[in-house]
């Protein structure tokens, strides 16, 4: 079966043909759901995929990410934790692309990790459902990095993390991270994850303490600025870990949903834990997951 995605992101448009999990051909633009103003998605989506609407007029369009946002082309209400394909696939948005034809808007998830907790996700459930992990620990790594919890093939709960963003402003914003200095030394981020690894039980004194830390450090000398980034770096997915594992236990394996060199710090920061981990393409994955909703909305349809 072909279908086709908008992979439809802050900052970024992708555009797919895909037969079964095959990419037939794609497409990319700056024109993210930010650059948009309201009522302007349907002519980009247009620009960007008419031509395939005209040469496969059966083909199912599905989009995914930021598109279903506030700020997107229609606010697709969350579905709730637990859910796999089905319950997603059931609980997309229709949108209106002319002449009879929709496409639809996969609404993202909603759950409560923890009681008295709130969490949401856009896109990064597709990935889940395409991971190939039917009863596991999935990693997200990026801006908000997200743990999720699968069981029986469904995404049971979920964790989301501020690693990326917490780092982007101390680095650009803060006195703590401005006076690190190129080439950044890589010995800074175990340096990080071993002040992480101290960072509990008995030895708990939090993580705001530790970040000013690394600029007393730095001041005193007894830190060189190279280190510094990184230290940042290490510290926050260090904690970031620790902060999962206490929600979710320690699991014999993770997969990362990531490419290198991302993956590859995750993989290093898990293994001191003993965790073993499997890394899957984002990409893939995406294409994988899409595949699985698409089936359920077509046996729907039926």
């Amino acid at each position: 079966m072909r279908f086709i995605v908008a992979d439809w992101g802050t900052t970024r448009f992708r555009g797919y043909l895909i037969e079964h999990e095959t990419i037939l051909d794609e497409v990319s633009s700056k024109e993210g759901v930010s650059a948009l103003k309201s009522g302007q998605h349907r002519d980009v989506f247009m620009r960007q995929c008419g031509h395939w609407l005209e040469a496969e007029p059966d083909a199912p369009v599905l989009l995914v990410g930021m598109v279903g946002s506030r700020e997107g082309w229609v606010m697709a209400p969350y579905a709730t934790c637990p859910a796999g394909p089905e319950e997603i696939a059931n609980a997309m948005i229709p949108v209106d692309l002319g002449n009879g034809r929709n496409a639809y808007i996969v609404p993202g998830l909603f759950c409560e990790p923890a009681p008295g907790t709130s969490d949401v996700m856009r896109g990064e459930e597709t990935l889940v459902l395409g991971s190939g992990v039917e009863d596991g620990i999935v990693c997200s790594p990026g801006t908000h990095p997200k743990w999720i919890e699968i069981k029986g093939g469904q995404i049971e709960r979920f964790a989301t993390y501020m690693t990326g963003e917490m780092y982007a402003v101390l680095r650009e914003h803060s006195m703590i991270g401005r006076p690190a200095t190129e080439p950044e030394d890589p010995k800074g981020f175990n340096l990080g994850l071993a002040a992480a690894d101290r960072n509990s039980g008995t030895s708990h004194v939090g993580l705001l303490h530790l970040l000013f830390g690394a600029r007393a450090a730095v001041v005193s000398g007894r830190m060189d600025t190279g280190l510094l980034a990184p230290y940042l770096s290490g510290l926050l997915t260090g904690d970031e870990i620790n902060g999962a594992l206490s929600q979710f236990g320690k699991p014999a394996s993770v997969t990362i949903l990531a490419e290198s060199p991302r993956a590859d710090l995750y993989i290093h920061a898990l293994g001191r834990h003993g965790i073993a981990t499997q890394v899957r393409s984002p990409q893939e994955a995406l294409i994988a997951g899409l595949a699985r909703i698409v089936r359920h909305h077509s046996r729907a349809k039926a």
